[in-house]
């Protein structure tokens, strides 16, 4: 097996299991939509999972995700993102911005993001990892220097496709805890929200 994709496997696995062992708390629960954190141990950061069933299909999924250039229209608080290059059909680079509500500064990190889209199983496996240091950096903005995401995604067969989604990220620099809350509440919430309208 090439040793790239044993890598991404391996990244694969650790990750997930990580955040399959970890203690969650619902934190929201509303239209189908259920979103979970949990402490990390040793941090005061919390990792983000996200529950919901939505009417769609991977295909349209798939499209939504590559599409980096729209995130700003459903990814809560994206002020802009932008496709750095497409490396194949399924692995991108792409920027993201994020807006904070002022005195705090924007947020920013490049992200790489994989896509597995298995057709015979109707499954689909997300990972977005940051990459600090692959892009340079933007005056004014503070650059995220930890983010790892990961999607799991199950299509019924019948224009119904199920989620988890889990997230843990380093806002890096000093954020106040209301700020780092509506985050950690709210943004999940609301991107899930948005996303099941793009997919009907």
């Amino acid at each position: 097996m090439n040793i790239k994709i044993t890598m991404i496997l391996s990244l694969l696995i650790h990750g997930y299991s990580s955040f399959s062992q970890t203690n969650w708390e619902l934190t929201k629960n509303k239209d189908g939509i259920k979103v979970y954190t949990a402490n990390e141990a040793n941090s005061k950061l919390k990792s983000i999972k996200v529950e919901a069933v939505f009417t769609g299909t991977l295909q349209k999924l798939v499209g939504i995700l590559r599409n980096v250039n729209n995130n700003k229209d459903w990814v809560y608080s994206t002020k802009q993102a932008k496709l750095i290059k497409e490396i194949n059909a399924n692995e991108l680079f792409y920027y993201s911005e994020t807006q904070l509500p002022w005195p705090v500064s924007n947020r920013d990190i490049p992200v790489r993001m994989h896509l597995n889209l298995n057709t015979v199983n109707n499954t689909l496996q997300v990972t977005a990892v940051g990459e600090p240091n692959a892009y340079p950096e933007q005056k004014g903005i503070v650059r995220i220097q930890y983010f790892n995401s990961s999607w799991n995604v199950k299509f019924d067969g019948k224009n119904k496709i199920s989620i988890v989604y889990f997230l843990k990220m380093d806002p890096s620099g000093t954020v106040p805890a209301q700020v780092t809350n509506m985050f950690i509440t709210k943004g999940p919430y609301e991107t899930f929200a948005n996303l099941s309208r793009l997919l009907q």
